[in-house]
């Protein structure tokens, strides 16, 4: 797998007291320079080796003297130090899945494996270990006045593409970092998404657009972490309302599958207004993207009834709704407004779940 070339300087620890799987093991990645492979034969020796070496991915037996896989698994998951890195059971009992699920391993594969199958393995865990160091630096960038780097872009465009690529619910943590302004909010991306499931179906888009645009929502917002932290709150500002052009950027170059089509469209033209009054290209009417018009209403919602840095202040969700109404035909499409009024009961549903 070429695709390995993209990790750099990869270290692997091998828990497994035979030694003979340590080497198919070893072989198997010896083509990468990039992998370094280590062995230990059992779960004290690879507790040791943890203290001193910085490991990417472990791959774990079960049966071994002095501590077995099981006491390894549990000690590492259990540990603050230990429980990020990623670990892949190696067994030949299929029975020991759920015990091993069950204690936290990220994956399992049985013996005998084929060497093209646990390379997939293992890729997949190493990418999303990396979007998750990605988003340490994001969330550490998104706080900070360096917003603008090229390397925070980079940042952003990696963990996109990661995410579309590996798990697309990976993008949800992306979404929630750009949301998490005054307060943590871990189900933002997810309420999001499910509002614009319920309205997408509402509006008649076939089951592959509602797919794409809840994940949409989960990136919609993500000019946000490009934008210094000083103007995120006055969305009045000329630096803030660059946000949907600053999200836009973050696409650039990413591979145009239909999630990326829609997603563009709902980034650059959510803020627009049905009257030609929004930003940033004063769009108005059917001339706004109907995957946009549908986000606008949406996001409205949700900022008045959930605490931004740019909207501290929260309503009820009736009275979001009274204000809302006011907007038909101003703010909204009419159409699309009236289907939220007259099924508002379940988006307020999802409010009370999600929060």
């Amino acid at each position: 797998m070429k695709e390995f070339e993209s990790f750099e300087n990869t270290v692997i620890l091998s828990v497994d007291d035979d030694g003979f799987n340590q080497e198919l093991a070893s072989a198997i990645f010896e083509e990468y320079d990039t992998i370094r492979m280590i062995p230990a034969g059992h779960g004290k020796e690879a507790l040791a080796i943890l203290e001193e070496e910085p490991v990417d991915l472990i791959l774990l037996d079960l049966v071994m003297p002095e501590m077995d896989g099981f006491k390894t698994l549990k000690y590492l998951k259990k540990s603050l130090e230990y429980h990020h890195i990623p670990v892949i059971v190696v067994t030949s009992k299929e029975d020991e899945k759920r015990t091993t699920y069950q204690l936290g391993a990220n994956d399992f594969i049985s013996k005998p494996y084929s060497p093209e199958e646990l390379k997939l393995r293992v890729f997949n865990h190493l990418r999303v270990k990396k979007f998750s160091d990605l988003l340490y630096d994001i969330k550490d960038e998104s706080s900070n006045q360096d917003v603008s780097s090229s390397h925070n872009l980079c940042h952003l465009k990696e963990a996109i593409e990661i995410a579309i690529g590996s798990q697309k619910k990976l993008l949800a943590k992306l979404g929630n970092i750009a949301h998490d302004n005054t307060k943590h909010d871990e189900h933002a991306s997810k309420r999001m998404g499910e509002y614009a499931k319920v309205m997408a179906q509402l509006n008649g888009l076939n089951s592959k657009e509602v797919d794409n645009i809840y994940y949409a929502m989960s990136i919609y917002d993500i000019g946000l972490l490009r934008v210094s932290k000083e103007y995120r709150s006055n969305s009045q500002s000329k630096e803030f309302k660059a946000y949907p052009e600053l999200g836009l950027h973050v696409l650039d170059d990413l591979e145009e599958t239909t999630l990326i089509k829609m997603a563009k469209e709902v980034i650059i033209s959510h803020q627009e207004n049905w009257d030609g009054s929004g930003y940033p290209n004063g769009l108005a009417g059917k001339a706004i993207p109907l995957y946009a018009r549908i986000a606008s209403i949406l996001n409205f919602y949700d900022e008045l009834t959930s605490s931004r840095i740019y909207a501290p202040d929260i309503v009820t969700s009736e009275d979001a709704l009274d204000i809302i109404q006011r907007e038909k035909g101003i703010k909204f499409d009419p159409n699309i407004l009236t289907l939220f009024v007259e099924n508002f009961e379940l988006f307020r549903d999802i409010k009370n779940r999600w929060s």
